[in-house]
């Protein structure tokens, strides 16, 4: 397991002081690629420049069920590019950060331009120091709320980055958006593509792939560890799915929703930034979060959850907070396979 996990453990003290700027950069990749994504599909590469980065989308690693175009892929992109920069910032380089207009045929979703010039400060400080602290934790969290200030801060970072984020606060709506949820884990269990693309990125314990999803990061035995692929694509799972959502949610002090102005590529972008500097200052405070995208993979769902929930904005992510136990990370691949 060491050797697919290696990844998390880099360390600052391993930082290039008298190293040449690529290396530099190389060493700020790889914080970078600790972002979350998709079915942990890790769907970004990078090209070092004389003066930063460009990211492109490694749409290789799409999910042409469930994001057929490319939404969640270029979120999962906006949060690598999130990490890379406050990596950036810690080390003394201010990032210039250009979104590109979208183009698939180049795959190229942003520049960032360093000088080294950057003050530290104590937010990017609890910002960088999450980075390798951060999990996604399929799991029940504690019976404990969380302070008002935190839930202001979690809108305030949202807010910088041109993104909201809607904490559903009141119970009857949150029961409506729990309802949709269950709704959308039925018609996925259902849909026998949606099951078998899961299924390809959903690994046992002993396989020693450096991406997808280990079967331990959903918090079950050993025996279904070896078995969960076949279950996936063979046995209809949806009404156990949505009732383990239920009890995962209503044991969640928040429920929230990122949601953007508009619905483009920029936006999604913005979003993926956005939700790490959440994750990332979650982290920091001994919190622990993870997805319920379900209905905005479904279009119709999609639909339902924004007039039944009455959004202002265009729902970019579904997620739960709260106090959870420590789990193992996810893998990842090495800097130098998503380097172009």
């Amino acid at each position: 397991m060491n050797n697919i996990i290696s990844a998390w453990q880099i360390n600052v003290e391993d930082y290039p002081v008298n190293g040449s700027f690529e290396e530099k950069i190389k060493f700020f990749i790889g914080y970078a690629i600790l972002a979350p994504s998709g079915h942990n599909t890790q769907p970004w590469l990078f090209k070092i420049t004389k003066n930063g980065i460009k990211l492109f989308a490694d749409r290789t690693r799409a999910l042409p069920v469930i994001d057929p175009d490319d939404r969640q892929l270029t979120i999962s992109c906006g949060a690598a590019l999130a990490n890379f920069t406050i990596a950036a910032n810690y080390f003394g380089f201010s990032a210039r950060i250009n979104i590109c207009p979208y183009d698939e045929k180049y795959d190229l979703l942003a520049e960032v331009i360093l000088a080294e010039n950057f003050v530290l400060t104590d937010e990017i400080r609890k910002l960088f120091e999450s980075i390798t602290k951060r999990r996604t934790n399929r799991k029940p969290f504690e019976n404990k709320t969380i302070d008002g200030q935190i839930l202001q801060k979690f809108e305030t970072i949202a807010g910088e980055d041109k993104i909201r984020l809607n904490i559903i606060k009141e119970n009857r709506l949150r029961e409506l958006a729990v309802n949709i949820i269950e709704e959308g884990d039925r018609i996925q269990s259902h849909d026998k593509s949606f099951c078998r693309e899961l299924a390809k990125w959903v690994h046992p314990v002993r396989k020693k792939s450096k991406d997808g999803i280990p079967i331990y990061s959903f918090g079950v035995g050993d025996l279904f560890s070896q078995t969960g692929p076949f279950y996936l694509s063979n046995i209809d799972w949806g009404n156990i799915q949505a009732a383990r959502d239920r009890n995962l949610i209503e044991g969640s002090p928040v429920l929230g929703i990122i949601e953007s102005r508009t619905d483009t590529p920029e936006d999604w972008m913005n979003a993926g930034m956005a939700l790490e500097k959440i994750l990332l200052f979650a982290t920091s405070e001994n919190l622990s979060a993870s997805y319920l995208n379900q209905p905005l993979e479904i279009p119709l769902l999609k639909e339902k959850l924004v007039n039944t929930l009455k959004l202002k904005g265009f729902p970019q992510q579904i997620l739960r907070m709260g106090y959870g136990k420590d789990i193992k990370p996810t893998p990842r691949r090495n800097v130098d396979e998503v380097i172009k």
